[in-house]
């Protein structure tokens, strides 16, 4: 008995494992909105209920695709601050490019749309996902900056957390306006946000 569990437990693994792959494909390929359930179902050769049964909805089946792509991040994030860089403009920006290279540089914008931000997200779902990956990177930079402040790099008068909620407001205003269409040139729009995040950290430097 306990091995027929096993192995029906590894099937549900493989099947929910092959939904997230095709469903990703789609969404990349044809949007969030112009990507049905059925269409998904379809391209895993199963019913749609199965899809239904897996994710409960459309948004939730893209929220987890999100969810694994973030985690990891986060654990790149968190191996960074393990050894952070000595210069506190290069570590920050060292951070943000790792998710600056999110969904290839944010070139999915098709599913990147989905989940601008808190808020802005079309599923109550993705909204979880942009609140959760927002609480991520506050926290990482707020990490990063602390230990700077605690080595005698950034004054100790700065609030850590005010300084790393700006410097995330300034990442996601131009992820939403790149993802948006607002700017369009990636190479152009990194330079612009690179020069505005190391003007906030040379000026809270000590």
């Amino acid at each position: 008995m306990a091995g027929t569990g096993s192995l029906r437990d590894k099937h549900k693994s493989r099947r929910r494992a092959q939904l997230l792959v095709l469903g990703k494909e789609l969404f990349v390929r044809q949007g969030y909105a112009a990507t049905s359930m059925q269409a998904i179902a379809e391209a895993a050769e199963v019913g749609v209920a199965t899809v239904y049964n897996y994710f409960g909805g459309k948004g939730r089946l893209l929220a987890e695709i999100l969810r694994e792509d973030f985690a990891g991040l986060y654990r790149r994030g968190d191996a960074l601050l393990a050894e952070p860089p000595a210069d506190p403009v290069r570590g920050v920006l060292a951070l943000i490019k790792l998710y600056q290279r999110f969904e290839g540089n944010w070139q999915a914008k098709h599913l990147l749309a989905a989940v601008l931000g808190p808020g802005l997200a079309a599923d109550p779902a993705l909204d979880e996902v942009a609140r959760e990956a927002e609480r991520q990177v506050k926290d990482q930079l707020a990490a990063l900056l602390t230990h700077y402040q605690q080595a005698g790099r950034v004054r100790r008068e700065v609030n850590i957390r005010d300084a790393a909620m700006v410097l995330f407001y300034v990442f996601n205003q131009h992820f939403i306006e790149y993802v948006t269409g607002q700017s369009t040139d990636f190479a152009r729009m990194k330079a612009v946000m690179n020069r505005q995040l190391r003007f906030i950290v040379t000026a809270i430097q000590a």
